[in-house]
């Protein structure tokens, strides 16, 4: 199999989770710990130096099946290594030497014994989806899942929440608007993950937020939200983008905008919908082209809705508030990553 892929990158993921290095050579990952990696030496640079217990393993890196010249390679590193323990320069403790190969034989394998050398296979398309796995348990943001509730536009809250804040009760409300008990609790699902109602012991009611939603709003713009309502609630999507699946399926949305930006503007919206339910990862749960149309259309009319987008005709475009959001969405995602890394 041919690789297009370069020695750095396995490298680079070798020396940052030590759980796969283990795995490759057969270790338990609470007994090793990186030493140096790309150590200069006098025979040239040592891919990875660790400690095993109380053992120094060099570990030679190749994305390639095993050929001789590994041997004489690796063991003048062995001899380097060796120096600097006679000059007191490295912990004096017994060295061992493991190559890391895409395929070897048998007779290979022979050889290296010869020379007290580990021979390792691995795949390195496995040691970079195994990274990604790991990676995602870290990244919170990975874990969100996409969703939409059946409600179209934002501004259809409106309503619901103004008679919530009266004080209603969920089969009051649906009495009043003359809309099903089903089509109220997707109202109220979808303004709870949006910050603007919380629920306690079965009752919802406003929050702080969603009292100001109220308060912003126009009950002559009937389903529409107003400037005041629109810059309270992008204001709370930019601040807190992983709040919810909402409002983390909302930037994505503007992401599928911009990344597409890049090769053609405006973006028609047949593209943005197609490349919009394969980056949130809905292929499998939209599966009808109905169920991927509907998503789509209820999620660029709330990105729209926040004034992150605009929409004409059949195409998007950029909205100064979106290329804020954008920048904001990439900076708090960094953040994220960075703070979980370090729990």
């Amino acid at each position: 199999m041919a690789y297009i892929i370069s020695e750095k990158t396995i490298d680079d993921i070798l020396s940052a989770d030590k759980a796969i290095l283990s795995e490759i050579l057969g270790y338990n990952p609470t007994n090793l710990s990186l030493i140096a990696r790309q150590k200069i030496l006098n025979s040239g640079k040592l891919d990875l130096l660790c400690m095993y217990d109380d053992t120094l393993v060099l570990v030679e890196l190749k994305i390639a099946p095993f050929y001789s010249q590994i041997i004489e390679q690796i063991n003048g590193y062995y001899r380097d290594l060796q120096e600097l323990q006679q000059h007191n320069k490295l912990i004096n403790a017994p060295i061992k030497k493991a190559i890391l190969v895409t395929s070897c034989s048998s007779t290979d394998i022979a050889r290296c014994e010869q020379e007290s050398i580990r021979v390792c296979v691995y795949k390195p398309e496995e040691v970079l989806a195994k990274y990604f796995e790991n990676f995602k348990e870290l990244s919170y943001f990975l874990t969100l899942q996409s969703g939409d509730y059946g409600v179209v536009r934002l501004g259809l809250l409106n309503t619901t929440l103004r008679l919530l804040g009266a004080g209603k009760t969920q089969t009051q409300i649906s009495h009043s608007e003359n809309k099903s008990m089903k089509t109220i609790a997707n109202r109220l699902s979808v303004a709870m993950r949006l910050g603007l109602v919380s629920k306690y012991r079965g009752e919802y009611f406003l929050t702080e937020l969603g009292e100001s939603f109220v308060q912003s709003g126009n009950e002559n713009l009937a389903d529409r939200l107003t400037d005041d309502q629109s810059n309270l609630l992008s204001n709370f999507v930019k601040e807190s983008p992983f709040y919810s699946q909402i409002t983390y399926t909302i930037l994505s949305f503007l992401e599928t905008i911009f990344t597409l930006a890049k090769s053609s503007y405006p973006v028609d919206k047949d593209s943005a919908q197609h490349f919009f339910v394969k980056s949130v990862g809905k292929e499998q749960t939209w599966r009808t082209p109905k169920a991927r149309s509907t998503a789509a259309y209820i999620f660029s009319n709330y990105a729209c809705d926040l004034q992150f987008l605009a929409m004409i005709g059949n195409h998007f475009y950029m909205t100064p508030k979106g290329i804020q959001a954008i920048l904001l969405l990439q900076l708090n995602r960094s953040i994220k990553l960075i703070e979980s890394q370090n729990q």
